[in-house]
């Protein structure tokens, strides 16, 4: 599932041009992947708060989505550059695919969802500031519904994966 926005630049010609990379600090996460609670939750090793509270049945993927929430650099990229924004997505998307396919046969992970967003809006005064957001969640309890209407989102590209995405 993706927004126009996403859309637009996976539609892009840079898009395809390299293989993403993953800068040094992400690689850290990718290698520790994941850990299941007690409570059945899926969390990043290297996101993991050293107390975790036991995260009830009834909020898993809210609790995940707090939790497994990613800042991917995007430093090396060269915002100056036309195709920033394309190579942007495409590292978000490779991180997002390579931890999901990590998480692959855990239980729980066939619920498993990344939402990946770039931010977009390259006149807000924040924008040099900005990497790739991916948040891992799962459709289990109470989890952010709010991607269901990703069109309502003008500012970032998004989109929501899940182990079902061909390339996972």
């Amino acid at each position: 599932m993706t927004n126009a926005a996403m859309r637009s630049l996976l539609g892009s010609a840079a898009f395809a041009a390299d293989q993403p990379t993953v800068p040094e600090l992400e690689q850290d996460t990718l290698a520790a992947g994941w850990t299941v609670e007690p409570s059945g939750a899926l969390l990043l090793v290297g996101h993991r708060p050293e107390r975790v509270r036991d995260i009830p049945a009834e909020a898993l993927g809210d609790g995940e989505y707090e939790i497994n929430d990613v800042h991917v650099s995007l430093d090396d990229l060269g915002r100056e550059t036309a195709d920033f924004l394309p190579r942007a997505a495409a590292r978000g998307l490779y991180f997002a695919r390579r931890m999901l396919a990590a998480a692959r046969g855990l239980p729980g992970s066939e619920t498993l969802l990344a939402a990946v967003a770039i931010h977009v809006d390259v006149d807000d005064e924040d924008f040099a500031l900005q990497g790739a957001t991916i948040r891992f969640f799962s459709r289990r309890g109470s989890y952010p519904q709010w991607f269901d209407e990703l069109e309502t989102y003008t500012r970032e590209a998004i989109a929501v994966l899940d182990l079902s995405d061909p390339t996972t």
